[in-house]
């Protein structure tokens, strides 16, 4: 996640699985990365922003616009480690 969110690595991941996050969460964890012991883990990664009331996405992420500083493209191994890390329980 961290070689290619927000640094604009974007090409990397065109043939690749992806998965789509906010932004400040990848900003959050960068600071934990660097600062474990002053700064908290972000405590889960919520994407329902990016999801209208039908279950659609309201973003296209071919659009880099649409790509603005409010989501962040991350590989789908990248996105299957988070899901690990925050477990849901419904």
């Amino acid at each position: 996640m961290c070689d290619n969110a927000l640094n604009g690595g974007i090409q990397l991941l065109e043939r690749v699985p992806c998965a789509i996050v906010p932004a400040y969460f990848v900003r959050t964890w960068k600071q934990w990365l660097m600062h474990p012991a002053d700064i908290p883990r972000p405590d889960g990664v919520d994407n329902s922003e990016f999801i209208c009331q039908h279950g659609r996405l309201v973003i296209d992420p071919n659009v880099q616009s649409d790509l603005d500083t409010s989501a962040v493209i991350i590989t789908r191994k990248d996105w299957e480690t988070l899901e690990a890390l925050y477990v849901t329980s419904d």
